[in-house]
C-alpha cells in the first residue's frame, strides 16, 4: 500500500505530492492528469549518508502554515528540516537544518520517472514529445548527479543529473559536507510542456537568482551570438591590424588569441606580443572594437606554470599538495638524498616529481622502498628557488601536478586566480574565454564544487558580457557557460579530426538545450603527411555547420594564414556560408542532407542573400608510378570513376608526390588524352577548374605560374568514366583527383 499524501504542490503545469514516508507520491501533468512517477521504484525526497550508511526517510511531517517539511531517519536518530515553496514555474526545496550525529552527504532523490525519450544528462531534464520534467540545483554546492562514493544510490554516470534507466529516467543531485555546510542545499523541480522547457528553466534562473547571462540583449541560451563562429590565432600589438583584416574577411565577429600568456597563475601576458602587459592588450581590444570585433583569450583555468610568481622564486605555501610528511634528518645545501618519515606521499611521482621543503622546490628521481625512506637523485633549488639548509622534522610536501608540467592552487589561491581573470577582463575589455583544463579545479580535493566556484567567481565579477565555454560541462555550470565548442584537429586530415565525436555532440546539445557548436578546425600548411588546407576541406566543415546550425572555430596562426595560398578564398567562403546559416536561408531538406558527412558541397553567392548550393562528387585519388616497361608496353595506368552527375568538364587536380618531379603529365578521359606541357616539381600541384586554364601551385597552394591548354579537357558523362594516367618522365608519383558538380539548387531569396 502506498503511503497517503501529506501535501500537494502545484505549479502552472505540474503537481507534486509527498507521502507520509517522506517520498514522492505523484509527479503529474496538471493538464492531462498523467502521473509520470515510475511505479515500484523508491522515490525518497532526500536521503542522508552518515558513516557510509545511506538512510532513506522513514517518516515525514508537513507544516502547511510555515511551508516546511520534517523528515526523520533511522528511528528518529536524524531529522532533516526542509523549506518548501512554489512558483508558477517550479517547486523549490531547501535543506535548512539537520539534527543528529554528523552527516557526510545529502542526496536529493533519485526521482524515478517514466519519461525516457530525450534525457538531458547535464541540464537535468527528461522530455517526451508532450511533457518535460526536470531538476535544477539552486546553489553551487548542490551538485548534479550522485556522489561517486555511493555508486549504488544513483543511476547512470555520477555526472548525470538526469540518467536513462530501464523504467525511463531518474533525476538526482547531492550535497557534500566537505564542500561546506549541508544546510542551504537547494533544488527546484519542474514539469511543463516539452516545447516550453527552455523558457521555464530561464524563469527558474531569474526567480531563484541563478546565473542568467545575457548576450546582446538576449538570454545566452537563445542568443544568436552564442552560435557565432570565430577565428583562433596569435597576435600582438604589432600584428593586430593584420589579424583584424583576416577576421573581417571571414565575416567573424570574434577574434580569439590561442596562447597569450607568458605564465599561468598570475596570467602574465607575453612581453614580446604585449610589451605593456594589460595596457597593450587593451589597445588591441580597442583596435578590434573600432572594426566591430570582439577579442577573447584561451586559458588553462587554474593550471600554474613553473615560471609563474606563485612558484618562482619563492613558492607560495598555498600550492596544492597531494600529500606530505617530515624529513627525518637535517638537509644541507649539498645533499642529493633526503630522508623522509613516510614514503607513501612520494610513491606517485607525477610528472614534475617536485616537493616543497621550506621555500625550496626539489625534484627527486625515486623514493626508496625500504627504511630508512629516502628521496633519491634530488635536484635542488629547481624552478628558480633558493637552495637552503633544512633542520630535521621540517615539513615536506609533494606538489600536485599534471602532464602539462604545471602545478595547482588550493581553494584560497583558486579564488585569487579567478580574481585575476576578472581584473584582466574588466581592465582590457575582453569578451570571450574558454575554461580549458577546468578539471584542474578538482585537484583542490573539492571536485565539481571547485569547478563551480571558479567559474561563477569569474562570471559574477565580470563587468561586461563574456562568451565562455569549457571542454567539459556540469549541471550547475550549464547556466553560465554559453556553449561547449570542442573537437580537436591536431595531427589529422581535415575530415578526420574527431568527426564522430563532433557529430555525437550535436545530439548531446539537443538533449541538453545547448547552443550547437562543431569544434575547432585547422587551416594548415603542408607538413609531413598532412597536406595544406584547401577550400574543399573547409567547405566540408561549413556544410556540416549549416546542416546542424552549429558554429565552429577556425584555428590558424599568422604563418599559416599568410602562407596558405587558399586563405583568401577560404575566408570569403566562410563569410558566405555563415551568412546563409545565420540568416536561416537553408531549408529543412537542405539542412538534412548537409548533415551527411559522406557528402560534399560547394556554395556560390549569386546575389545579396541568395546563393546556389552544389553537391560535389570527388573521385578517389588515382596514382600513377612511372616504372620500367617491356619494349613497346605503354606506360599507362588505367582507372575507373563512377561520375554521378550531369555531363560536364570535370575539375582536375594533379600532384607531383613522392620524392621526384613529373614531366608532361597526361590524363586520358575515355579515348581523349590531354597533355599538360609542364614539369611539376616534387610537391607541386596543377589545378584546372574549367577544363582549359590551369595554375601550378606550391605545396601550400600558392600560385607559381599559369597556363592555357591548347584544347579543353573532354566532358565526362554520368556513369563510369575510364581514366588513364601517364607522364613522359619523372621519378616521383603522379596523383590525380577529379570532381564534378550536380545541377545545384537555390538557397535563400
Amino acid at each position: 500500500m502506498p503511503h497517503p499524501s501529506i501535501c500537494c504542490l502545484e505549479t502552472e503545469f505540474f503537481r507534486i505530492e509527498l507521502s507520509a514516508s517522506g517520498t514522492l507520491a505523484v509527479f503529474a501533468d496538471r493538464v492531462s492528469g498523467v502521473d509520470y512517477l515510475a511505479e515500484g521504484v523508491s522515490a525518497p525526497l532526500l536521503q542522508i549518508v552518515a558513516d557510509g550508511d545511506v538512510l532513506k526517510p522513514e517518516h515525514g511531517v508537513w507544516d502547511e502554515d510555515n511551508g516546511s517539511l520534517m523528515l526523520r531517519y533511522d528511528g528518529e536518530r536524524y531529522t532533516a528540516r526542509i523549506a518548501v515553496w512554489f512558483h508558477a514555474s517550479h517547486a523549490g526545496f531547501e535543506l535548512t537544518a539537520i539534527e543528529g550525529p554528523p552527516v557526510d552527504l545529502v542526496i536529493w532523490g533519485p526521482y524515478p520517472i517514466t519519461i525516457g525519450d530525450r534525457v538531458g544528462e547535464t541540464v537535468g531534464m527528461a522530455r517526451s514529445a508532450d511533457f518535460a520534467i526536470g531538476i535544477q540545483a539552486l546553489t553551487m554546492r548542490t551538485i548534479g548527479g550522485y556522489p561517486e562514493e555511493c555508486p549504488k544510490v544513483g543511476f547512470g554516470e555520477p555526472l548525470h543529473t538526469a540518467a536513462t534507466t530501464p523504467f525511463g529516467s531518474a533525476l538526482q543531485a547531492f550535497g557534500r559536507a566537505s564542500d561546506g555546510p549541508l544546510p542551504g542545499s537547494r533544488i527546484a523541480l519542474f514539469g511543463c510542456p516539452a516545447d516550453q522547457a527552455l523558457a521555464v528553466i530561464g524563469r527558474i534562473e531569474q526567480t531563484e537568482g541563478l546565473p542568467h547571462p545575457m548576450l546582446d540583449g538576449a538570454w545566452a541560451k537563445t542568443a544568436q551570438t552564442a552560435r557565432l563562429s570565430y577565428l583562433i590565432t596569435d597576435f600582438g600589438e604589432e600584428t593586430i591590424d593584420t589579424v583584424i583584416a583576416y577576421t573581417r574577411k571571414a565575416g567573424f565577429s570574434y577574434l580569439y588569441h590561442e596562447d597569450p600568456f607568458h605564465t599561468w597563475g598570475h596570467f602574465q601576458l607575453k612581453p614580446d606580443a604585449f610589451p605593456d602587459g594589460d595596457k597593450s592588450l587593451r589597445r588591441c581590444v580597442e583596435s578590434a572594437e573600432q572594426a566591430g570585433l570582439r577579442i577573447g583569450i584561451h586559458t588553462l583555468s587554474n593550471f600554474i606554470t613553473p615560471n609563474d610568481p606563485y612558484v618562482s622564486p619563492v613558492p607560495d605555501p598555498r600550492l596544492m599538495r597531494s600529500g606530505g610528511t617530515r624529513i627525518s634528518a637535517p638537509v644541507s645545501p649539498e645533499d642529493t638524498e633526503i630522508g623522509v618519515l613516510d614514503p607513501v606521499p612520494f610513491r606517485d611521482r607525477g610528472t614534475l616529481a617536485t616537493v616543497a621543503l621550506g621555500n625550496e622546490l626539489i625534484q627527486y628521481r625515486v623514493v626508496s622502498d625500504a627504511p630508512p625512506y629516502t628521496l633519491l637523485g634530488c635536484r635542488r633549488g629547481v624552478f628558480g628557488t633558493k637552495v637552503s639548509a633544512h633542520p630535521a622534522n621540517t615539513e615536506i610536501g609533494k606538489l600536485s601536478d599534471h602532464p602539462y608540467r604545471v602545478f595547482f592552487p588550493n581553494m584560497e589561491m583558486l579564488d585569487e586566480l579567478a580574481d585575476r581573470l576578472v581584473e584582466l577582463f574588466n581592465q582590457t575589455g575582453l569578451r570571450q574565454i574558454s575554461f580549458d583544463g577546468l578539471e584542474g579545479c578538482g585537484y583542490t580535493g573539492h571536485d565539481r564544487y571547485a569547478h563551480h566556484r571558479f567559474v561563477e567567481r569569474c562570471y559574477r565579477g565580470w563587468e561586461g558580457e563574456v562568451v565562455n565555454d569549457a571542454s567539459r560541462l556540469s549541471h550547475y555550470l550549464w547556466h553560465i557557460h554559453t556553449r561547449m565548442n570542442w573537437g580537436e584537429p591536431w595531427g589529422k586530415a581535415a575530415r578526420e579530426g574527431m568527426p564522430e565525436y563532433r557529430f555525437r555532440n550535436q545530439s548531446y546539445f539537443d538533449r541538453n538545450l545547448f547552443p550547437r557548436m562543431l569544434g575547432w578546425f585547422q587551416l594548415r600548411l603542408d607538413a609531413e603527411d598532412l597536406p595544406a588546407t584547401t577550400l574543399d576541406d573547409i567547405e566540408w566543415t561549413l556544410a556540416r555547420c549549416a546542416g546542424f546550425d552549429a558554429g565552429f572555430a577556425l584555428s590558424a596562426n599568422l604563418r599559416e594564414l599568410s602562407g596558405n595560398g587558399c586563405t583568401d578564398t577560404i575566408l570569403t567562403s566562410i563569410r558566405h556560408w555563415e551568412t546563409a546559416r545565420l540568416s536561416h536561408a537553408f531549408t529543412d531538406a537542405q539542412r538534412e542532407k548537409l548533415r551527411d558527412s559522406d557528402r560534399e558541397f560547394h556554395l556560390e553567392t549569386i546575389a545579396e542573400n541568395r546563393w546556389w548550393l552544389y553537391e560535389v562528387a570527388f573521385s578517389p585519388i588515382f596514382t600513377h608510378r612511372p616504372r620500367p616497361r617491356q619494349p613497346g608496353e605503354p606506360d599507362l595506368s588505367l582507372f575507373t570513376w563512377k561520375q554521378p552527375f550531369r555531363t560536364q568538364i570535370p575539375r582536375i587536380t594533379l600532384h607531383a608526390a613522392g620524392s621526384g618531379d613529373i614531366v608532361n603529365p597526361a590524363v586520358t578521359l575515355y579515348f581523349d588524352e590531354t597533355v599538360f606541357p609542364v614539369a611539376l616539381r616534387n610537391g607541386e600541384y596543377l589545378v584546372c577548374d574549367d577544363g582549359r586554364y590551369y595554375r601550378i601551385c606550391d605545396e601550400n597552394r600558392n600560385v607559381l605560374r599559369e597556363g592555357v591548354l591548347s584544347s579543353p579537357l573532354p566532358e565526362t558523362a554520368s556513369g563510369s568514366v575510364e581514366i588513364g594516367l601517364r607522364c613522359d618522365a619523372g621519378d616521383g608519383r603522379l596523383e590525380v583527383r577529379l570532381s564534378a558538380l550536380d545541377d545545384g539548387e537555390a538557397v535563400g531569396g
